[in-house]
């Protein structure tokens, strides 16, 4: 071996480097591999392609959506790393910049390539950044590939029984090969070399797990040289030890593929997001180059590629790469443990998991690990008793996930994984507990992730491939999909337990029938089997475990093949193309035939254990949920929940996934199950600090389902923010168009497909977007945005959507506001695109983060949200003429009433939700003093608020979200009775249309004892608004909203139809900037006595829109006359908003120069009402004293100032404003 050092020779256009073995030519600064001299061959690379088309880096990627770009990585700038006489580094960067958007990935790409003293070959790496706030994209594919000499290289091998001469790759042009059923699998019908004529030639053939593609490459005769490459790791690679990639194949090409959707799609593309950073490193891999003398046989040089390879994977983590973004072994953690199976129908005793995969990749669900692609991963095998290292761990937070070969499912251990440099983890012995609910009645197959050994057949003889003849891996011969029907040409496969053996009865694939027209169609496979003993009313279950799909349907009947309604249904699952990229596997699912409840009117599926409503079957449809969704994206329950130390109203996003499934009630009148996931110290950060207990409960007779939850924080769990919680269904889209919220507010809806580009054109905010091209040419030019369907608690009692065809109605019913937050006025989501219903029990909107509960550690905390009542309808035969959504609205309505007045219901069994004789009751009678308009009469509070919410100040209701609230609406007399109050300490709150200001009953506790029927009666009750004398003058009407001002029409450009001429015009989008074309060259100013506050007072403050796109406060005018001043009195200015976002209110009186304001509010709200389209938010009310001194005889003018000016949405919207003169004798209490 030569013991010359590393030499480095920079040239203009190329960096050589040269140790004396062998010679590695780059180009300068594109990094693209020109030459690679080794053994007296001057050039192993093919000279016949431009140096560009050599050896090289490339990707393929897009925006997101978007058809992927193939781009050659080529090198902007090169830097020297490491130059000695042991080693030479070289780096090659491209940049990324703003100015190359939409024409380069955005990525930093600095490639790397490193030449040691006495190695023969070169390595080479690559770190991919992406910065925060750089645009989304996502990235297909990357690879270093080499393009060898054609005339020498002809031999290709990549594993012992994987080696063959190769074709040309002249061969695979036209004339002398046939193209098959795609372009890459090609028949040889007059290649150069006369043996290998009628093979079959694809590129897939070759291809191979990453747990066993180390080392692969090519093999010149003459004279006898070896070119590997060497993959030491697969910690770079995405989806883990049994993704698929290719390897080498005819070119001669050979490739060292880090990421592609291979076997899998485009759940194996990494998807970049809302400017989301990332680092990674691809890499080391090693080019490994080996000769020997002539005449021996150069077969022997895989041998030496094997040792070579060993070597290398000894030798993991390098330690000469000098970037710091490639931590060495001390840098590193490792992991020990034993694994361990349960599975008590099989043994009482653990069984060691012999051969179990385990492994270390990002948090996730168990299995999550098959499908990420971003970030590292770290797997090995565990040893017959079950005991596993994983070694040389990079620093990070990792889940331990593991798959045991015999067992279905997944293993994840609960506790989040952090190494640390040096670390040495012991986990001890972890057991896994396969899915299993009963003893195995029959199986097929062996649990082990691939068809490998079902019958796979021989390949039609006209479409071979040599090397797989008589090979364990058969399957890879070509053509193998076309067997099934020559196999089974009349009728599909049978299968009957006890006779057929699934190693020559069972086809590795279910495949489509080819039909005569060319067409293919669905097959439907049977299985036989007899059961001697039927437990009736017990549940069986039936696990499927499915080694790939590939745009696929699985449905399951059982026992009447003819049933229009299928038992289980898959929906549409995965994008492998195993079967013609010759694989046996590709990703892996597991269905099981999930809990059923059905009372022979709706039939719910629920997934197990984790409590996800995947089907509802109902007046003949099959599944009312969207059947393309992923399951887990149906029927669910969320939260949105963050650190303590967050601010704002965004955190993590947890579709509630149950752990342990129970049932709780099983007769013939009622059905209750229970999906509960429980929460300890070793979750921290992971999940949120709560035990969830969800609830589904079904009833005989009854049209519809119930569905409740229980949420518990234990006084020693973490402190954590709450910001969302809710249930969430997505309903077919082909079914499911007309939407109905209340008699007015129903519409044909647009379909989701209509809000992604270039279809919707997002507007202002992500939710608004404005239909260029719909589905439906209905809809062009309309604004949608789910704002726009919000509604206040109050009025939120039911809503949902109608299909047509056939007509069935699902409806989303709400017979209570006790477990929603912020009191009868909190606004919420009901229903919007999607098809989607909500049922929101805790959220932000339209208040910001005074409505997020803040739970502080060492608090303890139990809240029941529900039941919601799901309601399914269909129209009667005798329906006359009423349309079917009037006719279904309306019977839905009924139900509503129905629910209403059955509450609080009497089934469901949880001890946390007390029946009604466990609850109380609070009568009384509000009155209202107002002197200045009746001296001694007291006025009834007609319509007042009545309610009951825990003790606080005046109005700190409509903040409380943590506990419950019990609301009435006082009669014409003002009597008022709060019923089904549960046990509790409140106070007793109201404020009354028509008064400004809170009332709070005498700041006495009210206590509904526990366990049985209180019964308060509070008598006559007298609220006394805030007033200190006469009303000079006032604009608005006290009712805590701006609907009474003016609203103007939106921009034509900008309508939602539904809303033209409606009582809730200001639902309309962008009426916001509607205020600058009517006050273009100043602001608002109102005259007392002469405008009218319906037409001349705009409904919201907002800012004015300035030169590039800058904004500024505005200030408003209210003139008025003054005939006498009291100069020595005080007037007061109240002050009622009903909404403010990011504001600061200024009054001025007389002066709008003066430096100081009269009064400040400071910085106020965050309810964002404008951009959400509603007409309040959290109700204000300030009061303001105005000395006589400031006043004047005659013309005087009070400037309201919204000074803050970032953005548009900063807005005020009064509620009512009024102005009082200084107190008088009660004789003289009347209005001036």
């Amino acid at each position: 071996m030569s013991t010359q050092g590393v030499r480095l020779h920079i040239q203009d256009r190329y960096v050589v480097m040269d140790n004396g073995i062998v010679q590695v030519t780059l180009s300068n600064p594109g990094g693209i591999v020109t030459g690679i001299a080794y053994n007296g061959v001057d050039n192993l690379l093919e000279v016949l392609n431009k140096e560009t088309n050599r050896g090289y880096w490339d990707l393929v990627w897009g925006a997101p959506g978007i058809k992927g770009t193939f781009d050659v990585i080529q090198g902007t700038f090169f830097r020297v790393i490491v130059q000695n006489d042991e080693q030479v580094e070289v780096s090659f960067t491209r940049m990324w910049d703003p100015s190359l958007e939409g024409k380069f990935v955005p990525l930093n790409i600095d490639k790397r390539f490193i030449l040691l003293r006495g190695s023969s070959g070169f390595y080479s790496y690559g770190i991919y950044e992406h910065l925060s706030g750089w645009p989304d994209f996502d990235l297909s594919e990357t690879r270093i590939t080499f393009k060898l000499r054609k005339h020498m290289f002809q031999y290709m091998a990549m594993a012992d029984n994987r080696r063959r001469l190769m074709p040309l790759p002249d061969d695979r042009l036209p004339g002398r090969c046939q193209t098959l059923a795609y372009p890459e699998a090609v028949k040889l019908v007059n290649p150069k070399d006369p043996q290998l004529k009628d093979e079959v030639d694809d590129k897939y053939q070759y291809s191979c797990d990453n747990i066993d593609n180390k080392v692969h490459g090519w093999i010149s005769f003459n004279p006898p040289v070896g070119f590997w490459q060497i993959t030491p790791s697969d910690e770079f690679r995405s989806g883990g030890p049994h993704k698929q990639n290719l390897t080498s194949h005819v070119g001669p090409t050979t490739l060292a593929m880090f990421l592609s959707g291979h076997y899998a799609g485009q759940d194996l593309n990494p998807k970049f997001k809302d400017g989301e950073p990332w680092k990674k490193v691809f890499g080391p891999v090693f080019i490994y180059l080996n000769s020997g003398p002539v005449g021996d046989d150069p077969h022997w040089l895989w041998e030496d590629a094997k040792i070579q390879m060993m070597n290398e994977v000894q030798s993991w983590p390098y330690s000469f790469p000098a970037s710091e973004d490639f931590p060495k072994s001390d840098q590193r953690g490792n992991v020990g443990g034993r694994l361990l199976v349960l599975d008590r129908y099989v043994s009482t005793d653990l069984i060691s998991a012999n051969g179990a995969y385990v492994g270390l990749a990002p948090p996730g669900d168990a299995g999550s690990w098959q499908r990420e692609c971003k970030h590292y991963q770290f797997w090995t095998r565990a040893d017959e008793n079950g005991f596993f290292t994983i070694r040389n761990i990079r620093a990070g937070d990792y889940n331990l996930y593991a798959w045991v070969p015999g067992f279905v499912g997944d293993y994840k251990l609960d506790d989040l994984m952090k190494i640390t440099p040096g670390s040495n983890i012991e986990v001890g012995e972890l057991v896994y507990e396969p899915p299993r609910v009963g003893p195995t009645l029959w199986e097929i197959g062996i649990p082990d992730r691939t068809a490998a050994e079902f019958y796979v057949p021989d390949p039609k003889p006209e479409h071979i491939n040599k090397l797989f003849i008589n090979h364990p891996e058969r399957f890879r011969q070509y053509g193998l999909w076309e067997r099934y029907i020559e196999l089974y040409p009349e009728s599909d496969l049978v299968y009957t337990v006890g006779v057929s053996d699934y190693r020559r009865d069972w086809f590795y694939a279910h495949i489509p029938r080819k039909k005569e027209d060319n067409t293919h169609q669905g097959t439907t496979w049977q299985i036989k089997f007899e059961l001697n003993d039927v437990v009736q009313g017990s549940t069986y279950t039936l696990r499927v475990a499915i080694a790939s799909a590939t745009l696929a349907e699985l449905q399951i009947r059982v026992n009447d093949p003819n049933a229009r309604r299928p038992l289980f249904t898959t929906g549409l699952i995965g994008r492998d193309n195993s079967i013609a990229r010759h694989g046996i596997h590709g990703l892996y699912w597991l269905y099981s035939v999930n809990v059923v409840v059905e009372n022979g009117i709706v039939r719910v599926t629920i997934s197990n254990p984790e409590g996800i409503v995947t089907g509802i079957q109902y007046n003949g449809i099959d599944n009312l949920l969207e059947v393309l969704n992923d399951e887990s994206n149906r029927g669910y329950w969320d939260l949105v929940w963050s650190s303590p130390t967050s601010t704002g109203t965004t955190g993590k996003f947890d579709v509630i996934k149950g752990t342990a499934f129970k049932v709780i009630m099983e007769n013939e009148d009622q059905v209750e199950i229970s999906f509960t996931r429980t929460w300890d110290v070793s979750l921290k950060d992971q999940l949120v600090p709560l035990n969830i207990d969800k609830r589904f409960i079904m009833l005989r007779g009854t049209s519809g389902f119930y569905s409740y939850a229980i949420y518990e924080h234990l006084s020693e769990w973490p402190a954590f923010n709450l910001d969302e919680t809710r249930i969430a269904f997505k309903l077919r889209k082909d079914k499911f168009h007309y939407m109905a919220m209340a008699d007015n507010r129903q519409r044909n809806m647009p379909l989701p497909d209509d809000r992604v580009p270039p279809r919707g054109q997002p507007l202002a905010y992500p939710e608004a977007v404005l239909f260029g091209d719909p589905l439906e040419p209905e809809f062009k030019g309309e604004v949608d945005d789910k704002y726009q369907y919000s509604c206040d608690n109050k009025d939120s009692q039911v809503h949902g959507w109608v299909c047509m065809d056939p007509a069935v109605g699902f409806w989303l019913i709400t017979p209570s506001n006790e477990f929603r937050s912020g009191g009868p006025l909190k606004q919420n989501l009901t229903s919007h695109v999607g098809p989607t219903t909500l049922a929101v029990f805790l959220s932000a909107h339209y208040s910001g983060e005074d409505l997020v509960p803040k739970f502080k550690e060492g608090e303890a905390w139990k809240k029941v949200f529900g039941p919601v009542f799901i309601y399914l309808n269909s129209p009667n035969d005798d329906n006359g003429d009423v349309e079917p959504q009037k006719m279904l609205w309306e019977d839905a309505k009924l139900q509503m009433n129905v629910e209403v007045q059955s509450w609080p219901y009497t089934f469901p069994e949880s001890d946390d939700y007390p029946k009604w004789y466990e609850r109380g009751i609070v009568t009384g009678r509000l009155l209202v003093r107002e002197r200045y308009i009746s001296d001694d009469d007291y006025i009834a509070a007609k319509g007042a608020y009545v309610g009951l919410a825990p003790p606080g100040d005046v109005g700190s209701w409509q903040r409380e979200c943590k506990n419950y609230q019990f609301w009435s609406e006082a009669d014409e007399d003002g009597y008022f009775s709060i019923s089904n109050v549960r046990a509790g300490d409140y106070n007793l709150y109201a404020w009354v249309p028509g008064f400004i200001g809170d009332y709070k009953y005498n700041n006495s506790i009210i206590t509904i004892a526990e366990g049985s029927t209180t019964f308060t009666e509070l008598g006559d009750l007298v609220y006394e608004p805030p007033r200190d004398g006469p009303t000079l003058w006032e604009i608005g009407i006290p009712d805590r909203t701006a609907a009474e001002f003016y609203v103007p029409d939106p921009n034509p450009k900008y309508i939602n139809k539904l809303y033209v001429n409606h009582p809730q015009k200001f639902r309309q989008y962008g009426l916001w900037e509607r205020y600058a074309e009517l006050y273009p060259d100043k602001d608002l100013i109102y005259t007392v006595g002469v405008s009218d506050y319906t037409k001349d007072w705009f409904f919201a403050q907002v800012t004015r829109k300035k030169d590039e796109n800058t904004y500024q406060g505005t200030t408003w005018q209210i003139k008025f006359q003054l005939s006498n001043v009291n100069k020595t009195g005080t007037y007061k200015l109240r002050l009622a908003l009903a909404s403010a976002t990011f504001s600061e209110l200024q009054v001025r009186v007389n002066d709008p120069k003066a430096s100081r304001p009269l009064f400040s509010s400071g910085l106020i709200g965050r309810d964002n009402s404008i951009a959400r389209h509603g007409i309040h938010g959290l109700y204000w009310l300030f009061n303001v004293d105005i000395q006589g001194t400031k006043l004047v005889e005659g013309d005087n003018t009070i400037f309201l100032t919204q000074a803050r000016g970032n953005t548009p949405f900063q807005n005020i919207m009064y509620d009512y404003i009024r102005l009082e003169g200084p107190p008088q004798p009660s004789s003289l209490n009347k209005n001036i």
